[in-house]
């Protein structure tokens, strides 16, 4: 476990105590087993002294006899859990019924069956743009363009309710709203965001107009909107120092940040599930571990860097890989993971 802090770490403390607490009684001896966990994560800097205070109290209800004459690694002070914030680092614990899994979707070519860039070309005159503005595009900026092609759809006359229904019209994939419905009815056992380098203003829409929307607990994309004429506008989501990523946004940094942030609210996930297509949904797969899921769109370039990474010596990706051609893929491999929880 040593070097898995601060977010892998705490998903990996969360997995190995529920383990515990859940396989203890059949242990030849809870008690040393605890002892001996508890004692490993406290060598393992930087720990959370009061997080490992609130698994000792878990231990404890669970064997109270068997335990009674151990005292808590290191002199830690034994303490229940708490929705109170933690007096060392403002760590707060998970309220009853938080979801146990992360689900983390993609929408270009994942969750829609286009490229909502290209797809925007039908609000543009002619529906095409002009070869001087196609020719700024540079490899690596690609939000940089976009926000070209957004000030010169404004300078034309198109209004963000063109552009709206342009959004609402782009198809799901197949098999989506199959997948939707049935997270739908799971929305107790996945917490799930969506993760996008297209724009907040499309997603919305067409999240909005199939009905969705309600299903994703927050929406990351490049911020986008009328401004104060009227006219749609875009900027870039962040900065970051990943060379792998487009310059705008760096997915494995967004979902790290997601994580922390999680887990300060004391929600720590069982397992992570991605659900991508693009090249940019690859840089994220460092951030799984095993019980994780990648599914990748068949035969896009997720997929193949994947395959790839797993010919690596050693392999590069500790995940399990479920490539897709209809979202009924994905949703039947998640309906056989909760059977088996």
């Amino acid at each position: 476990m040593n070097g898995c802090f601060p977010v892998a770490g705490l998903r990996c403390l969360s997995r190995v105590c529920c383990t515990l607490l859940r396989d203890g009684p059949t242990l030849p001896s809870p008690s040393s087993a605890a002892v001996r966990l508890l004692r490993t994560l406290v060598e393992t800097p930087p720990a959370d002294t009061s997080l490992l205070g609130n698994w000792w109290w878990m231990c404890q209800r669970r064997w109270p006899e068997r335990l009674a004459n151990h005292p808590l690694p290191g002199g830690l002070l034994l303490r229940p859990f708490s929705l109170a914030p933690s007096s060392q680092d403002g760590t707060k614990m998970a309220e009853p019924g938080t979801p146990r899994f992360l689900l983390v979707f993609d929408f270009d070519e994942t969750i829609v069956n286009e490229n909502s860039d290209d797809s925007l070309l039908r609000a543009a005159p002619g529906q095409k743009l002009p070869d001087s503005l196609r020719a700024t595009y540079r490899e690596g900026f690609y939000n940089e363009y976009m926000q070209r092609v957004f000030k010169y759809l404004g300078d034309e006359g198109v209004k963000p309710q063109d552009v709206r229904e342009v959004y609402e019209d782009i198809p799901l994939t197949p098999g989506m709203t199959d997948l939707f419905q049935f997270l739908n009815k799971q929305s107790s056992c996945f917490e799930i965001i969506l993760i996008s380098d297209a724009n907040t203003f499309g997603v919305e829409s067409s999240l909005r107009a199939t009905g969705y929307r309600g299903l994703f607990r927050s929406i990351i994309s490049n911020p986008s909107g009328p401004d104060g004429h009227g006219i749609l506008v875009l900027s870039p989501f962040h900065s970051h120092n990943c060379p792998r990523c487009p310059s705008n946004m760096c997915k494995h940094k967004v979902l790290s940040e997601y994580l922390r942030e999680r887990a300060r609210d004391g929600v720590h996930f069982e397992h992570l599930f991605y659900v991508g297509d693009g090249a940019n949904d690859f840089c994220p797969m460092g951030l799984l571990s095993g019980g994780d899921v990648a599914f990748p769109r068949r035969g896009f370039p997720m997929h193949r860097l994947i395959q790839e990474a797993l010919k690596a010596e050693p392999p590069k990706f500790r995940g399990s890989m479920v490539p897709w051609e209809s979202a009924t893929e994905v949703r039947g491999h998640l309906q056989e993971i909760l059977k088996k929880c």
